[in-house]
């Protein structure tokens, strides 16, 4: 498995365990849920950067 594949499919499950967890927290404590959905969508601008970047790597 290549670095950009193992980049990939790693941002893609930490986004997704970001929302389980926010979603899970939600029930909880919001203010918990609410930083979890902030970081799922950091990852996701942080992984359009790095797509963009790995694009260009051979």
């Amino acid at each position: 498995m290549s670095l950009r594949a193992f980049h990939i499919i790693f941002i893609v499950a930490s986004v997704v365990l970001c929302m389980y967890v926010g979603l899970w927290y939600m029930r909880q404590n919001v203010a918990v849920g609410i930083f979890f959905f902030a970081a799922a969508g950091a990852l996701v601008v942080y992984g359009r950067k790095a797509f963009r970047k790995l694009k260009e790597l051979p």
